[in-house]
């Protein structure tokens, strides 16, 4: 297996920390509810972002060649994660649902539903690990 070298700032965890202080700092949590959209997308995409990230390690260190010059269709993933295993397949589905469209496109405000997202996006991280363990530490 081909052995990856991680810079600080590509550490997939690092994402995820910076999605949550996204919200902490900047959404404006009112009861159950964000207020500012704008950060709930940003948010969002950030976590998705390190979900791909983590991904995309795993899957280069199995081998497979990821074209970086042009976008990434989502089943892409989906078909080398449906090969690896149904459950983290159910947990990217769902973390694409919340992550990337519910809260990247449409920047829903419903506070459990971005907790929900996050926790899917740091089991999908941890799960990964199994696989390429220099992944990183969570933060």
């Amino acid at each position: 297996m081909k052995q990856l070298t991680f810079h600080k700032k590509e550490n997939p965890y690092t994402y995820i920390a910076n999605a949550k202080e996204i919200l902490r700092t900047k959404a404006q949590k009112k009861g159950e509810f964000y207020s500012i959209p704008k950060y709930v997308r940003m948010a969002g995409d950030t976590a998705w972002h390190g979900v791909l990230l983590a991904i995309d390690y795993w899957m280069e260190k199995e081998g497979h060649k990821i074209n970086r010059k042009k976008r990434v269709n989502v089943s892409y993933y989906q078909d080398f994660l449906a090969q690896k295993n149904l459950k983290i397949l159910n947990y990217f589905n769902s973390a694409y649902n919340i992550l990337h469209l519910f809260m990247g496109y449409d920047g829903e405000l419903n506070a459990n539903i971005a907790k929900t997202g996050i926790e899917l996006a740091e089991e999908i991280l941890n799960w990964v690990k199994k696989y390429v363990p220099e992944l990183g530490k969570e933060k």
